[in-house]
């Protein structure tokens, strides 16, 4: 059975994104990914959708372009799949429920620096073309950052080797449910 890696991002091209009410919650360093908790900053605020009115919205968007918000019915329904490697911070837009979805699962060592490339090598950022090592792959589904790529992308590792990992796995959820608003990026690929 295959074991798959990909790298998620909200679809901003086809749904609609959200901003926080207050500027102070704008602050890039606010939403810094670091897998550390930001229950203390980004907790039960007040936001708004973009302006463009025509594109509808999606189960999962951008927030502030940087993090990851998620309807409260996807919430809720895949609450401990989400749990399971991060946390979920409650907002609010007008009278809808959202949460901020922030990763806390730190995957270290998986990503092979040498092979693998960065569209500014020497700091490791932007990267390119990742390459994984199979012998550090996560012993079940889940969904992680890697301090490698200065937790700039959020990865999902699939594995369907027997029905706890598939239940473990937001890709499948996310077909199974049909929710929208996530892009999935094959990166790796393990036979």
């Amino acid at each position: 059975m295959s074991k798959v890696i990909y790298r998620i991002t909200p679809d901003v091209n086809r749904y609609r994104v959200i901003f926080p009410d207050s500027e102070a919650l704008c602050e890039p360093e606010l939403w810094r990914p670091d897998c550390r908790s930001k229950e203390s900053t980004l907790l039960n605020f007040s936001a708004h959708y973009n302006k463009d009115k025509d594109t509808p919205l999606g189960d999962f968007t951008a927030i502030n372009l940087l993090g990851l918000a998620i309807r409260d019915t996807a919430a809720n329904e895949l609450a401990e799949l989400l749990e399971a490697s991060g946390e979920l911070l409650p907002f609010y837009v007008g009278e809808d429920n959202w949460y901020y979805y922030n990763v806390t699962r730190k995957e270290e060592g998986m990503l092979d620096l040498e092979a693998s490339t960065f569209m500014l090598p020497g700091l490791n950022i932007g990267l390119q073309t990742a390459v994984f090592k199979s012998d550090k792959l996560p012993k079940s589904s889940c969904i992680f950052k890697i301090p490698e790529d200065r937790f700039e992308s959020t990865y999902v590792f699939d594995s369907r080797a027997n029905d706890k990992n598939i239940a473990l796995s937001l890709y499948c959820a996310l077909q199974a449910h049909g929710f929208s608003g996530l892009t999935f990026e094959e990166v790796a690929r393990f036979d």
